[in-house]
């Protein structure tokens, strides 16, 4: 090798060297397709798992309550010949005449299993009814209020209540008879005391309850000196209401999370893509661009069968085609062409005395072009 030969092949070497350096590492696109898809999977799980703690599925369950009721009463009598005690207990058989009043007692219990607000009301009523003895139609009709309506917030699973009230007895059947006496009619004439329950709940509780309960006694009225007796009305019913199961919307922060990482999610799904793409495209990309330089440059490339034996040469790598361009003008070789894999990789080379310049093209590093 002359002087001025080692002299030109020391200065392409020190560009080749000064090129090396700066060349920055590039992930290939099988290498950014998977780390896409890493990425992918672990957001997918994040975001599955952060729209777990966002809803929260109630499953269906069914409420049971119960309304349960009794009365209890006394009647009081007159002053009279025959009884020596002041008042009657329950369930016996009175006489008309001699009664002075009723006291009434109402015990009312309310039971369900789920806690909830609910509002309780209730009132205590009488109802004078004037009817015809024969079809018991109704001549004449009116309420009294006996308590006035009261309401109260159950926040327990249980909850119960007394009300007692007096009855002036003669002063009902007094209506009565003189109804009867003034317009000459046959009547059947009774009163009711009645307690009344409203239970509620607004439509934000737990569930939705909308229930009335109504407990009564029946006292007879214009009855003249004969036995009577008190038909009374109570309840003990179950009832259920069934909770259908539904969604609910958990906390906040976790609503925020979940809107971060479905926008993470939809990027990683586009570069994924895009690089699938790439991949797709890659074969190409460097059939275009190694046609390009065998097209352009056809009178300086020459087409070879072998490649060369790396170990009888002091191989020099260079950046791009252009080196070889400049290194064949300076020492007016041939450049080489060899194909390793078709459409995927090949070499161009330029040999000079114990130097080989090799460019290598591989449909990898056309990707990011």
């Amino acid at each position: 090798m002359t002087t001025r030969d080692k002299k030109t092949s020391n200065i392409l070497n020190e560009k080749i060297e000064s090129k090396k350096k700066k060349r920055k590492l590039r992930l290939s696109t099988n290498g950014r397709v998977f780390i896409n898809g890493l990425f992918v999977i672990l957001l997918l799980f994040a975001l599955s798992f952060s729209t777990f703690l966002s809803f929260s599925v109630t499953k269906s369950e069914t409420v049971k309550y119960t309304d349960k009721s009794l009365i209890d009463y006394r009647v009081y009598l007159k002053k009279n010949d025959f009884y020596d005690v002041e008042y009657l207990e329950k369930g016996m058989a009175y006489v008309a005449s001699l009664i002075d009043k009723i006291n009434i007692q109402f015990q009312y219990d309310f039971l369900v299993d789920k806690n909830n607000d609910i509002d309780l009301n209730y009132k205590v009523m009488a109802k004078l009814v004037i009817a015809s003895q024969s079809n018991s139609k109704v001549f004449y009709e009116n309420e009294y209020e006996l308590v006035t309506e009261e309401q109260t917030q159950i926040k327990d699973k249980k909850y119960s209540f007394e009300k007692e009230v007096s009855i002036d007895y003669d002063e009902y059947n007094t209506l009565a008879n003189r109804f009867k006496s003034r317009y000459g009619v046959n009547t059947k004439s009774y009163l009711e005391v009645y307690l009344q329950v409203e239970e509620n709940t607004d439509k934000e509780s737990a569930y939705h309850l909308n229930n009335e309960t109504k407990t009564s006694l029946i006292i007879p009225l214009s009855e003249q000196e004969i036995n009577i007796g008190l038909e009374e009305n109570t309840i003990n019913e179950t009832k259920k209401i069934v909770l259908p199961s539904k969604f609910k919307l958990g906390e906040q922060k976790y609503l925020i999370l979940d809107v971060v990482l479905f926008v993470l999610l939809l990027i990683e799904l586009v570069r994924l893509f895009k690089n699938i793409s790439v991949i797709k495209s890659k074969k190409s990309s460097y059939d275009r661009y190694v046609n390009r330089l065998l097209r352009g440059y056809d009178r300086l490339i020459v087409n070879v069968k072998t490649a060369p034996n790396m170990d009888d040469y002091n191989v020099i790598k260079v950046e791009n085609f252009d080196e070889l361009l400049d290194l064949r003008d300076n020492i007016k070789e041939p450049i080489r062409y060899y194909v390793i894999t078709e459409h995927q990789k090949c070499e161009f080379f330029i040999t000079n005395h114990n130097d080989l310049y090799l460019y290598v093209v591989k449909s990898i590093d056309l990707e990011q072009e």
